[in-house]
């Protein structure tokens, strides 16, 4: 497979469509988030521990001709939020996530598709925050996505999501 920073705007939907989770879970959002579906948000490629999300330049351009930091932001949180979905849905587990908190450091700008990648923390710290939504009780976790680009990373998000 090409690195992701050569991918284009067509072979990002070919990998959503080759995954009917990612492909379902990306028209719920566009269904219950409509804002996902202006921004133009694809889940394209999924590790089991990395959710790759992407949103099209086009509609999250500012007036300087880049990426519009509200909507490097948001499609962060939904990356998060996503990556947890999963998650749950693997370990057969019907728990509710919500971000709770959040900061972005925008590091340089995005000229072109916006591709977040949000990570698991370590297995130290997801697998008893698992075992709590698991047994029901009220969980926390801190979440890491990187808007990246060609040239490294653009912005770093920090979201905390709690369970409900």
């Amino acid at each position: 497979m090409a690195p992701w920073w050569s991918w284009n705007r067509r072979e990002s939907r070919a990998l959503n469509q080759a995954n009917p989770r990612l492909s379902a879970l990306t028209q719920t959002l566009h269904r219950e988030v409509p804002l996902t579906r202006q921004m133009g948000v694809s889940l394209v490629d999924y590790t089991g521990d990395t959710l790759t999300v992407t949103a099209d330049f086009g509609p999250n351009v500012n007036i300087h001709g880049t990426a519009f930091g509200g909507s490097q932001f948001s499609l962060c949180a939904v990356a998060g939020w996503a990556l947890l979905h999963l998650k749950y849905q693997e370990a057969g587990t019907r728990a509710v996530s919500v971000l709770g908190n959040a900061s972005i450091d925008y590091l340089r700008p995005v000229k072109g598709e916006i591709r977040a990648l949000c990570h698991l923390p370590e297995e130290e710290t997801f697998q008893p925050f698992m075992r709590r939504v698991a047994s029901g009780e009220r969980a926390a976790i801190l979440l890491i996505t990187e808007i990246m680009t060609r040239d490294g990373v653009a912005a770093r998000f920090q979201g905390r999501y709690s369970t409900i």
